[in-house]
């Protein structure tokens, strides 16, 4: 017979960056490289993309604008290249992770 054991995915211990966002939470900020301006007020996020950048031998340029309306409580993560970005994953905080695990702990004993 086979022992049946319980697994999940592997975590991850990297750090991100980031704010989470409420109805007091206001900035103006670039990323590193200046490319990228974002600006957050009632909980609009504007980013503004104004960039030059070679795909081969084919010369880009990209200018565009995005907002995005956010909801009370949401995270959003930094990145050097992107500026302020919404996730494709659900963030937790380092504490908030360490109680799901002790609760997983529990799960075998």
């Amino acid at each position: 017979m086979e022992n049946v054991e319980r697994f999940v995915v592997g975590t991850s211990t990297k750090l991100f960056g980031g704010v989470r966002v409420h109805a007091d939470t206001e900035f103006s900020t670039h990323n590193d490289n200046n490319e990228v301006h974002q600006t957050l007020k009632n909980y609009v996020l504007t980013t503004q993309v104004k960039r030059k950048f070679k795909v081969g031998n084919i010369e880009c340029k990209e200018n565009s604008k995005l907002e995005q309306t956010l909801p009370d409580g949401i995270i959003l993560i930094w990145g050097e290249d992107t500026g302020y970005i919404v996730p494709n994953y659900t963030m937790i905080t380092p504490k908030e992770a360490m109680e799901t695990f002790k609760v997983l702990s529990e799960v075998d004993q």
